[in-house]
């Protein structure tokens, strides 16, 4: 049977980072401790709200946990699945009283996944109640929650790896959601493939210099405004900003900056109507059966590197 993979990308958003740019062994540390984080089988829980059959609002906790299936000889990737366990709500009929009468059962969902420990790659499936992006939510809090049980200072984000797109198509794509309310612009220290990493040994340069040179590993601005206007995308305050993604490094295109979640743009219209660069075009690829799983995930990472 046939399934859909999806992938993401776990991006350092501790100042390691910038010690694994001054030395490229850092890598193999920063792969044990994550190797070792999700093998610590933490559960992250999340409280979801809903509204029960009398209209009153409820919660229920959402519990997400891992479980390593294997290792590869070089201990590089791992396989394993990413657990939700949760609460159904369903009706039944109360013969007696012939009402609805709610009730509620266990469930628990799982979605495959296999990770590239040295580079941060997630291939993933979904099921019909775990869906691509909540998997990227629960999967980053479960890792960032065994890194901090054993001690470790890593800490990560995690974005979904979308199709590059370059800053013309950004600047068109907030054109066409009409007039802006609020604007907001993000970027971080690349996690950088080996030769990007070479690269950065001979020249660390642009946006990325900085923020070694502050110790900053990411940034973000926002822009809002009340009036039925909206933000003037062509003021120097805000084209200035959109532009600085494109020097975020010298080595690193637009394109492979939003493919990889260093940069993002996100919109929301005075309509209501939302743009988010990280989830324009997500890259999926489509595999025959579970069989065929590891390996073509590992052959889609050698792809996005």
């Amino acid at each position: 049977m046939s399934m859909t993979l999806y992938f993401a990308k776990l991006n350092l958003v501790s100042d390691d980072i910038f010690e694994l740019y001054d030395d490229p062994k850092q890598r193999k540390a920063i792969a044990y401790a994550l190797y070792e984080a999700i093998k610590a089988n933490k559960t992250w829980k999340k409280e979801n709200f809903f509204i029960d059959a009398a209209g009153e609002q409820r919660s229920t906790i959402i519990e997400y946990s891992t479980h390593i299936l294997r290792v590869d000889d070089t201990y590089s990737h791992i396989e394993g699945w990413l657990y939700k366990k949760s609460k159904l709500y369903y009706k039944t009929l109360d013969n007696t009283t012939n009402t609805l009468v709610q009730q509620s059962t266990e469930n628990t969902e799982g979605n495959r996944f296999t990770l590239d420990l040295e580079h941060g790659y997630v291939g993933y499936n979904t099921s019909a109640r775990f869906g691509y992006k909540e998997f990227v939510e629960s999967f980053v809090n479960v890792v960032n929650l065994g890194e901090e049980a054993l001690g470790f200072d890593y800490r990560y984000n995690m974005s979904l790896c979308v199709s590059g797109i370059n800053l013309d198509e950004i600047k068109e794509e907030l054109k066409s959601i009409g007039k802006i309310k609020e604007l907001r612009i993000r970027m971080q220290a690349p996690n950088p493939s080996d030769d990007l990493l070479d690269d950065l040994q001979r020249r660390c340069d642009g946006l990325v210099k900085d923020f070694k040179d502050a110790n900053v590993t990411e940034h973000g601005l926002f822009y809002s405004t009340k009036g039925p206007s909206g933000i003037d995308l062509t003021a120097p305050l805000i084209n200035e900003k959109i532009n600085d993604i494109q020097g975020l490094y010298s080595g690193l295109p637009v394109e492979e900056s939003t493919k990889k979640g260093y940069v993002s743009v996100e919109a929301t219209s005075t309509t209501g109507r939302k743009y988010a660069s990280g989830e324009s075009k997500p890259i999926k690829r489509i595999i025959e059966g579970i069989e065929d799983f590891f390996d073509s995930c590992i052959d889609a990472f050698q792809q996005l590197r």
